[in-house]
């Protein structure tokens, strides 16, 4: 990544350099910290049905009568005949949950003489790596994929040719000053109704050279779409892949709760705009108090000497052509999600394949296409290198079988708080455990199965820890080395992470605080709030 730190005065390490480090201290963690892991089982989180329990009902035959793993039927203890228990119908997302109450699980404590530990260390750190390859080998296909695809695209110039002409048309007055608002609320939504983020990666080749072309600088074009559709992750009302999970885990209607939730992502999503147009204004005004002045000054030379003067002209037939696989490429991903159940293999397919038919429509020969391709992807070495050293850290935690450890001693101190001070700790510990567990789904398969007993502990609504849930996962990934996304936008973006939490963290700071002050209120609030 391009180092954007001034000369003078302390320079932040390179982004892969932190991760190692961070996989160094997990290793070393793993031979202070006691061993322990939970029981675990597996559970498709789909919809909620009552099953009034017959005489003889077991949970093994319930389950089969459903056709579901056991660990879909809800609830602790054996069957009673005549009470009603809750059964997840097949159809969802399958995760493996903890048991509550499970921990140590049997055997999960047990060590060897300390060289051995210590080898066993080392060697984990070794393969983390390659394990970290091995976990999130789709998104590093992806990411790999994804800049072939766009560096074919982009090697057409059509799309710097449409920017520069949109620009200089109609975006040097008034009307630049709504392109970031307009792009945060769209990408927000699609992270509040369908958790937007992989996907992200693609527009950030957009959004950047379009924040330059305005006056704006590279972070304002990554706050264009990656940022805003995580403030939109963190608010969610809809999407299925966190919100939907905590609530089947929680034993709490499916979009219950939405009201609560339709405020706070207007509140994150207005407070989110705020902070980047004003940041936008500044650097507009004078380009120095950027984060990433010198690689926007190198962006923007690079822009200038692509247009060749030819800025003013409006695209050509096959400049249309070209764009309409760009946009086209990144409409039909977003849909093929929401609609069609894509996921990152189909993504990754359909960029290739429009990349492809927009070099052929630009008249560029198969050898010219191949080399394109192979260019955009050597970009994308450095962003999957980042990606997969990152996902080891949780491989060595889980090796060491300390990942749990964390979790339990999170959890504890909650049970002596009281409600409101217990909520604000329930988003802390997953604002915490998120940087071990970046997934969203995986962190609530993780989690909510010891929240929501810990809520009915502390005399707090369910829904409550759903909500703290939501916030502490969702704000979080705006600044954790171990996301995937993060990683892998600000790799493209060629901005250092350390640049980037620099900037970054009062926003991020600040919705915790909406979120703390929300948890709060609902906590005691008219229940019907959370109905």
């Amino acid at each position: 990544m391009t180092d954007t730190s001034e000369s003078s005065g302390f320079q932040m390490p390179p982004a892969l350099l932190i991760v190692a480090s961070i996989v160094v201290l997990a290793a070393l963690a793993t031979l202070v910290l006691p061993r322990g892991s939970f029981e675990r089982q597996e559970q498709t989180f789909g919809n909620l049905v009552e099953h009034v329990v017959a005489a003889g009902d077991t949970r093994e035959s319930v389950a089969a009568s459903f056709g579901v793993p056991v660990g879909n039927v809800r609830g602790e203890g054996p069957l009673v005949a005549g009470e009603t228990i809750r059964v997840a119908e097949a159809g969802g997302l399958t995760r493996e949950a903890v048991v509550p109450g499970s921990y140590p699980a049997e055997g999960s404590t047990d060590r060897g003489p300390l060289l051995e530990e210590a080898e066993t260390a080392l060697g984990n750190a070794a393969l983390a790596p390659v394990a970290g390859f091995q976990d999130k080998a789709d998104i590093i296909a992806f990411v790999l994929l994804l800049g072939g695809a766009f560096g074919i695209m982009l090697a057409t110039g059509a799309l710097d040719r449409l920017l520069a002409w949109a620009v200089l048309s109609v975006g040097q007055g008034w009307g630049r000053w709504l392109v970031v608002p307009i792009s945060m609320t769209l990408f927000s939504l699609g992270g509040a109704v369908f958790g937007m983020g992989e996907s992200t990666i693609a527009f950030v080749l957009i959004t950047v050279p379009l924040a330059l072309r305005l006056g704006f600088d590279t972070v304002t074009g990554v706050c264009m779409c990656y940022l805003a559709s995580q403030v939109g992750f963190g608010g969610a009302f809809f999407n299925p892949f966190t919100v939907g999970i905590a609530q089947a885990i929680a034993e709490v209607p499916y979009l219950s709760g939405n009201g609560v939730r339709y405020v706070v992502w207007t509140l994150a999503t207005a407070t989110a705009i705020a902070f980047v147009s004003w940041h936008a204004v500044r650097v507009s005004r004078d380009p120095r108090l950027s984060p990433t002045f010198a690689l926007d000054e190198a962006s923007r030379k690079k822009l200038a000497a692509d247009d060749d003067g030819s800025e003013a002209k409006p695209p050509s037939v096959r400049d249309f052509g070209v764009l309409a696989c760009v946009f086209g490429s990144v409409g039909l991903t977003a849909y093929g999600v929401q609609a069609l159940g894509w996921w990152i293999p189909e993504m990754a397919a359909c960029f290739v394949v429009l990349g492809v038919v927009a070099g052929s429509i630009a008249g560029s020969s198969p050898r010219a296409i191949v080399e394109e391709f192979v260019e955009g992807a050597k970009l994308m070495v450095e962003p999957c290198l980042i990606i997969a050293v990152s996902a080891g850290i949780v491989f060595v935690l889980q090796e060491g079988r300390v990942l749990d450890t964390i979790l339990y001693a999170l959890a504890q101190p909650l049970q002596a708080m009281g409600p409101g001070l217990a909520a604000i700790g329930m988003m802390g510990m997953q604002g915490g455990l998120n940087f071990f567990v970046p997934s969203g789904s995986g962190q609530a398969a993780m989690t909510m199965p010891i929240v929501a007993p810990l809520c009915d502990l502390v005399g707090m609504d369910r829904q409550v820890g759903v909500l703290a849930f939501q916030f502490g996962d969702g704000f979080g990934n705006l600044i954790i080395p171990t996301s995937a996304v993060l990683m892998g936008v600000l790799g493209v973006a060629r901005v250092d992470w350390g640049a980037w939490l620099k900037w970054v963290w009062p926003l991020v700071l600040a919705l915790h605080v909406l979120g703390a002050v929300v948890l709060v209120v609902v906590t005691y609030g008219p229940e019907a709030w959370l109905r």
